[in-house]
């Protein structure tokens, strides 16, 4: 191997430990001489790592002081608008992932999908949602706007659904545009160009995309099986002072992961302490495969420093972009007062849903669609557990939609991923979900989306494309 390759190996490496939280914002270096020693190299393969990161500005050097970890820089914003080559610097600079993902569908039709984090048709076609849809389109008022705030019904039934003593009137709650719009307009009343924002890493690409495009400095802060590392949270928290914290605690999207009981009320008392508000994306909550999730960060909370965010695109499905947003009645009344300006979301859909909800509807269709996921997440286990001896690891995830999938450090994600797109089937990289694009070693599969005997296929032709490991190599 040659020196640049052990100079891009430890580059790499060291990247994606700072990408991912591992070592945090304020997080020493080891000195040159002691890391070249550690890792059997000359200390001018360190220096010239060190000087990349650097130069990519995740990294700085203080005198006397050595290297650390800083928090990533925004995404530079023009000048001017450029009219005539439509260079609009700041939306350019943040990969258009969710483009990509929807993209592969329309491109490949018949493609067997493990990208597309959904319910899949099959559990929209026992719903019986339709059936409500096509009942509501027969009313004249379900045509024309209703409150800017939401369907005061929806927001009741959804008080209701939600049973926290913490939300108890449909006052403290806004309906949106999905949760993305929930997170945009959150994000735009908590956060300016040039602030701090906290996000666990992993994370939810469209977030990450999101305060990306709206110039915000991404703190990312490591997980593991428990959620969210709190302790190194409240390290960060000595050395700056975030605009808020953005986590999706159960069953996490990309990990599966959901955070312990102890940890949730360890988080809350670090909100408390330092006026953190946190932002909750709880969508997946009600789609364990065994057990139930514990209580919701908004269901402990005391001090009022919890938004709740939620959506019925992985409830029920996606194209219906209906979420809502649960706070304090004042910064729910400013939430409103910003949402004026996109207008109501849409009649029809929350009409609708509270009809649904109104006959109880929902919950059996979650019973139902929680059975299908889980024979679905037991046959994509059951071809994960042959490829053990290939190297791949992976944990069962105890709700949501993922498998996060490690595979061994010769194997490159994206090679994997072309190879297998070749051969009909779409998943993941892991670095769709990290603030830039990285060498990692994860690949996420959802197991939702597609029915049972599609699972078996598109895992049997993962595995083939697997067996050609030396094309598949960095």
């Amino acid at each position: 191997m040659g020196r640049k390759a052990i100079y891009t190996k430890i580059y790499n490496q060291l990247r994606y430990q700072i990408l991912s939280g591992e070592l945090a914002i304020g997080s020493p270096l080891p000195p040159e001489r002691k890391l070249a020693l550690q890792r059997g190299v000359s200390r001018n393969t360190i220096v010239r790592a060190y000087s990349e990161l650097e130069a990519e500005g995740i990294i700085a050097s203080k005198m006397g002081s050595g290297r650390f970890v800083v928090a990533l820089a925004p995404a530079p914003a023009g000048d001017r608008v450029n009219w005539h080559n439509r260079a609009f610097d700041t939306l350019a600079a943040a990969p258009s992932h969710m483009a990509e993902l929807l993209g592969v569908a329309d491109k490949y039709p018949d493609i067997i999908n493990f990208a597309h984090g959904d319910g899949g048709k099959h559990t929209l076609e026992s719903s019986r949602f339709s059936d409500y849809v096509k009942s509501t389109a027969e009313q004249l008022h379900s045509y024309y706007f209703t409150s800017v705030q939401g369907l005061p019904e929806l927001r009741e039934r959804l008080v209701d659904w939600m049973d926290m003593e913490q939300i108890s009137s449909p006052e403290q709650v806004v309906i949106t545009s999905g949760s993305q719009e929930g997170l945009y307009l959150i994000t735009s009343l908590l956060a300016r160009s040039g602030d701090l924002v906290l996000t666990e890493m992993p994370t939810y690409f469209g977030s990450l995309q999101l305060f990306q495009s709206l110039g915000l400095q991404v703190v990312p802060v490591p997980m593991d099986a428990d959620g969210l590392r709190v302790d190194v949270l409240e390290s960060i928290l000595a050395h700056c002072r975030p605009r808020f914290l953005y986590t999706v605690p159960t069953y996490h999207n990309p990990t599966g992961w959901t955070m312990s009981a102890k940890r949730r009320k360890q988080l809350l008392a670090l909100s408390e302490t330092y006026g953190l508000p946190i932002v909750e994306d709880d969508a997946y909550r009600h789609l364990h495969l065994g057990n139930k999730p514990p209580p919701a960060l908004k269901a402990l909370d005391q001090s009022g420093h919890v938004i709740y965010l939620n959506t019925f695109s992985k409830l029920l499905f996606p194209g219906l972009r209906i979420g809502w947003v649960a706070a304090n009645r004042p910064f729910v009344q400013l939430l409103t007062r910003l949402k004026e300006l996109s207008t109501t979301t849409n009649t029809l859909g929350q009409l609708a849903l509270a009809a649904y909800l109104r006959d109880d509807a929902l919950r059996p269709h979650l019973e139902n669609a929680r059975s299908q996921y889980s024979k679905q997440a037991a046959i994509m286990e059951s071809h994960l557990d042959r490829f053990l001896p290939l190297g791949i690891r992976y944990e069962r995830p105890r709700g949501g939609f993922y498998y996060w999938v490690s595979l061994p450090e010769e194997i490159n994600p994206r090679k994997l991923m072309t190879r297998c797109l070749q051969r009909g089937v779409s998943f993941t990289c892991g670095d769709m979900f990290l603030p830039r694009v990285a060498e990692q070693p994860y690949i996420r599969l959802c197991f939702t989306h597609e029915r049972s005997e599609k699972i078996d296929r598109g895992m049997k032709i993962i595995a083939e494309v697997l067996q050609q490991r030396k094309e598949l190599q960095t």
